[in-house]
């Protein structure tokens, strides 16, 4: 059964609790992105990923998978297209939530390291990147699982 995106917050919630614990769990990167997958089940994947002052996703969506993230520290920035360009700011305690084939591009454009916790459902099979025309978005490619990430 496929989790909503809207209840891929819940799981996050639950998730997210411990702050501390979940930074010794990753080990964070000066210059690139680094990222732990801490559970993978049948309905629900998650993730998390530390974000150096910088570093950015590019955009991406995340295939046939619904997602939803929180930041649990730091701040985010997330650009998305449905149409027009959309700007969210994340703070820590924000949260996202979105359906399969949501194109996105999210950043760090502070100067601190942000980390956030990532869900996904059904796990994570394809991602689709992208580039941005300012009226458009271009397919790049698609990335499989187990052999791009």
């Amino acid at each position: 059964m496929t989790t909503t995106a809207v209840s891929l917050l819940d799981v996050l919630r639950d998730h997210a609790t411990d702050v501390p614990a979940l930074k010794r769990l990753l080990e964070h990167q000066p210059v690139e992105r680094s990222w732990i997958r801490l559970s993978s089940e049948a309905d629900v994947e998650l993730w998390l990923i530390s974000w150096p002052p910088g570093s950015r996703t590019d955009w991406h969506d995340h295939g046939l998978s619904a997602g939803a993230f929180t930041v649990l520290e730091g701040e985010l920035v997330e650009h998305s297209w449905p149409g027009v360009l959309r700007q969210r700011d994340l703070a820590p305690g924000d949260s996202r939530a979105f359906p399969a084939g949501y194109a996105h591009d999210v950043h760090n454009s502070s100067d601190e390291p942000a980390l956030s916790l990532h869900a996904y459902s059904p796990r994570l099979q394809t991602m689709t990147r992208y580039r941005f025309h300012g009226d458009h978005l271009e397919v790049l490619g698609v990335e499989q699982a187990g052999q791009s990430w």
